[in-house]
């Protein structure tokens, strides 16, 4: 089965540690989801983030869908995907730190 997340356009934010895969899905009007990405940026990483609110919808709904049965996780946003093996929903720095190995 092909991961619907190859499917995704995703936006690039460069920085200085691009050792890991970091995917964030995010809406552009949610509070969480910019201090999520600021967070990202502070700490110096690369990742890459869709805005899920700007996307075709029935495209939303699949990726919606994988996360709920590949990483068991609700999307409640922003969600954090790691390395394509961890997913966290929403924004706990303590929780993000601990999965990027912080």
């Amino acid at each position: 089965m092909a991961d619907i997340l190859d499917s995704v356009e995703f936006q690039h934010e460069d920085g200085t540690d691009t050792g890991k895969e970091i995917l964030v899905l995010a809406l552009s009007t949610c509070a969480f989801c910019k201090r999520a990405m600021s967070f990202l940026r502070n700490q110096g990483l690369a990742y890459k983030y869709v805005f899920l609110d700007q996307i075709d919808p029935d495209l939303k709904r699949k990726v919606k869908d994988e996360l709920r049965s590949r990483y068991e996780s609700l999307p409640i946003f922003p969600v954090l995907v790691y390395n394509r093996e961890k997913a966290l929903s929403g924004f706990t720095e303590k929780e993000w730190r601990t999965v990027l190995g912080m």
